[in-house]
C-alpha cells in the first residue's frame, strides 16, 4: 500500500511517508474546485517516517519519554523502556528559563526543544545514549511539530523550516504538503469582521473536501466530500487515523444545550471501495460525556477508546473489529490524597503489550501517574495481571 501524507488543517496530523521525489514541475495555478493544489515542486531532501511532536511526552513503541511537572524550577526528563519495564532519568531541565516546545527522538538520541519567556531564545538539548547532554541555540524562531530520522520540521500549511540532525543546518522551503480538508464553494468566502452571517450563509451551501497527498508520486487524490455543515447540527466529525486503506473518524452527537457528547460513533471510509461503514458506537449513561482516545502503532490506528464512563471504558479494536468493556478507576484529586487513576491506556508497545496507569507515585509531594504493562489481549479481556514499571523517584 502507498504511504500517504495526511495534514488535518492546522493540526498537521501526518502519517508515515516515503522519501520525497526529486521533481521540478511547477504547481498548477488556480486549480478548479474539484481538484486539489499540489503547491511547489518537491524539495530534494529525504523524508522518513514522520511523527507528531508535542511538548511533554514522546512514544516510539519501544519507549516513552516525558517531562514531569511538580512545580519546581528544575524538573527531570524521564525515559521508560518498555522491554525492561524501568523508568530512568535522562537529565534535568531548567524551567526557570525554558518553556518546553517538543520532545522527539532520532536513533538513540532524545531531543528536547524549548524557547524562553517572550521567545527571545530558541534552542534544543541533545541527550545522547552515553549520558552526554549538549545544548544548541537556534538562530531564529523554530517550533517543530513533526520529526523523522533525518530532521525536525516546523510546518505550517506548505511552509517548512527544517533542522537537519546531522549538520544542524536550518533551511526554509515550500513543500508539496496538502491539507486533508478544504472548503469547496462556488462563491468566494467573505472575509473580515462583520461578515459572519454572510460567511455562514455561503458555508451552508459549500462542501468540505478531503484529499490525500502521495509524496512518492507527487500527486493528490480526492478522497470524498460532504456538506460543510452536517444535516444534524449537533453532530461533529474528527479524523482519528488510518489503517490500511481505511480512514477512521470519530462522530460525536451532542445534546445541543451543553455541547457535551451523548453518543460517540466510530466510522470508516474505505478508499478502495469508496464506501462508508459504521464500526461501533457507544451511548452515554446518566451524567456521562466523553471524547475519543485513538492509539496508533507504527503510524497505523490500532485501538480507540470510544467512551470513558464513570468506571468502564468502551474500546474498539481495529485489528479484529471487536468491542470491549474494560473496567478502570478515574483519577480523583491530584495531591497527597489522590486515588484511582488505574487501568487507563497510555500507549501501545511494539511487543504486543499496552502501557496503563496504575495509581500514583509521588515526587516532591506531587502525585504523578504510576505505570504498568500488560499483554494487550489480556487487558481487553479484563485482566489486571500487570507487570509493574519500576518508576524513577528521587
Amino acid at each position: 500500500m502507498r504511504k500517504l501524507v495526511l495534514l488535518l488543517a492546522a493540526a498537521l496530523a501526518l502519517t508515515a511517508c516515503t522519501a520525497a521525489p526529486e521533481v521540478s514541475s511547477p504547481a498548477e495555478a488556480a486549480p478548479p474546485a474539484e481538484t486539489a493544489a499540489i503547491g511547489e515542486a518537491a524539495t530534494a531532501f529525504p523524508v522518513g517516517t514522520l511523527q507528531m511532536a508535542i511538548p511533554e511526552v514522546m512514544d516510539t513503541g519501544a519507549a516513552s519519554v516525558e517531562i514531569t511537572f511538580t512545580g519546581l524550577e528544575t524538573e527531570p526528563i524521564l525515559k521508560l523502556d518498555y522491554a525492561a519495564g524501568v523508568q530512568t532519568k535522562l537529565c534535568d531541565i531548567d524551567l526557570s528559563r525554558q518553556i518546553p516546545v517538543a520532545i522527539m527522538q532520532h536513533g538513540d538520541t532524545v531531543e528536547y526543544f524549548w524557547d524562553s519567556e517572550g521567545g527571545t531564545v530558541f534552542a534544543h538539548t541533545a541527550i545522547r545514549p552515553d549520558g552526554s547532554v549538549e545544548e544548541q541555540t537556534i538562530p531564529r524562531k523554530f517550533y517543530p511539530n513533526l520529526y523523522d530520522e533525518y530532521a525536525a520540521y516546523d510546518i505550517w500549511g506548505t511552509a517548512c523550516t527544517r533542522l537537519d540532525w546531522q549538520t544542524g543546518e536550518l533551511t526554509t522551503a515550500s513543500l508539496p504538503f496538502v491539507q486533508l480538508t478544504r472548503i469547496v464553494s462556488d462563491t468566494p468566502l467573505p472575509e473580515g469582521e462583520g461578515n459572519e452571517e454572510m460567511l455562514d450563509a455561503v458555508l451552508q451551501n459549500s462542501l468540505r473536501e478531503y484529499d490525500l497527498y502521495d509524496p512518492a508520486t507527487n500527486t493528490i487524490e480526492k478522497v470524498f466530500d460532504e456538506p460543510y455543515y452536517p444535516e444534524d447540527h449537533n453532530e461533529s466529525k474528527s479524523y482519528l487515523g488510518y489503517c490500511g486503506d481505511k480512514l477512521y473518524f470519530g462522530v460525536s452527537c451532542t445534546d445541543g444545550a451543553s455541547a457535551l457528547s451523548r453518543k460517540n460513533t466510530l466510522v470508516s471510509y474505505d478508499r478502495t471501495a469508496g464506501t462508508w461503514q459504521e464500526e461501533c458506537s457507544a451511548d452515554a449513561k446518566s451524567g456521562e460525556y466523553s471524547g475519543f482516545w485513538p492509539f496508533s502503532l507504527d503510524g497505523q490506528l490500532k485501538l480507540v477508546v470510544l467512551w470513558r464512563g464513570t468506571d468502564t471504558l468502551t474500546l474498539y479494536s481495529i485489528d479484529n473489529g471487536a468491542r470491549y468493556e474494560v473496567p478502570y478507576e478515574e483519577a480523583r484529586s491530584s495531591g497527597a490524597d489522590a486515588t484511582g487513576n488505574k487501568n487507563f491506556p497510555v500507549a501501545l508497545t511494539e511487543d504486543g503489550r499496552i502501557l496503563v496507569t496504575d495509581g500514583y507515585v509521588y515526587r516532591n509531594g506531587v502525585a504523578a501517574s504510576r505505570y504498568a504493562l500488560i499483554d494487550l489481549g489480556a487487558y481487553l479481556a479484563g485482566s489486571r495481571e500487570y507487570t509493574a514499571v519500576e518508576m524513577w523517584t528521587e
